[in-house]
């Protein structure tokens, strides 16, 4: 080595391409939720939001000859809104809806305050499995085998029998139809309700026991404040999927009378008509907006009281 090369200052090594790769593009932290967030975003705007401004769109066309055309008229919205058909399933899909919901509560409370206060961990655990398990098999396949269950030469009929009584016409009334509906909603709500009772600090519990609280007031003034969210989450859901169900109607009682699903179908296959079943469609929807956020603002009406207090 020379003089001048020993003079020199040693020169750096430049930044590998992979450090400047990072340099470039790795997100801050303000921007990595907004980041995470855009598929989310793309996926509702794609799937949701773009099919949903379509079908509104469709409401004010018009069938001609069994096809389709643009236009703008609201014939469609009188002949659904002030037909007797529509209104009489608006009434009878409400009234099967709220039926379900109560008593999807009315079970579900005090299976979900068993599960999360009597039982075991191994139980609770079993217990849990056997909830989460209904939610992901098919509704389909489980509405076949309360078909097979109810009907007249079922399971139920069958042990009927042979006790020397009559059958019973379980199939075709409001009976099988709310079996099918709480096959759908109950495992949700029950799950639901046990996470919120999960979260209940048991200190609470203990020291209202240890002031003499019997175990009616216990559940009535500790436990039922604390999960009144989840209650109203609860009792939401169960209305959100009752309103809507198809399966349960068609198969549990032979879509007489028909709900509002069956008639959107019975409206399509009466002449194509899509632009009437779409209006259908969109009052359906806004119905269940509106309980939706009925059920949140009653939570966050009680929440803003108590925090007043």
């Amino acid at each position: 080595m020379t003089d001048i090369e020993a003079s020199m200052p040693p020169v750096k090594a430049p930044a590998t391409e992979r450090g400047l790769f990072r340099a470039r593009y790795t997100a801050s932290p303000a921007t990595m939720p907004v980041m995470l967030g855009l598929p989310v975003l793309a996926w509702q705007l794609v799937f949701f939001a773009a099919p949903l401004v379509f079908l509104i769109v469709v409401t004010f066309w018009k069938v001609r000859s069994f096809r389709l055309e643009p236009d703008f008229s609201f014939d469609n919205w009188t002949k659904i809104i002030f037909s007797v058909p529509f209104q009489r399933a608006l009434a009878y899909t409400g009234e099967v809806a709220v039926l379900c919901t109560a008593l999807t509560l009315i079970v579900a409370l005090p299976a979900a305050y068993t599960i999360s206060f009597r039982l075991s961990q191994k139980l609770r655990d079993l217990a849990i499995t056997f909830l989460i398990v209904p939610v992901f098999s098919s509704y389909m396949l489980r509405i076949y085998a309360w078909q097979i269950v109810l009907s007249p030469d079922g399971i139920v009929n069958s042990l009927i029998r042979m006790a020397g009584l009559d059958g019973l016409p379980l199939l075709g009334g409001q009976f099988a139809l709310q079996v099918g509906l709480l096959t759908l909603t109950l495992p949700v709500a029950i799950l639901i309700l046990v996470l919120a009772f999960s979260g209940i600090d048991r200190n609470l519990v203990e020291a209202a026991e240890n002031l003499g609280c019997r175990r009616s007031k216990v559940i009535l003034h500790v436990l039922m404040p604390s999960i009144r969210n989840a209650t109203f989450l609860a009792g939401s859901t169960a209305f959100l999927m009752s309103f809507g169900d198809y399966i349960s109607p068609l198969f549990m009682t032979g879509s007489k009378p028909p709900t509002l699903s069956i008639l959107i179908v019975d409206t399509v296959k009466s002449g194509s008509q899509w632009p009437r079943a779409s209006v259908i469609g969109v009052i359906m929807l806004a119905i269940l907006a509106l309980v939706f956020l009925l059920a949140n603002f009653l939570g966050r009406d009680r929440k803003i009281q108590a925090g007043g207090k």
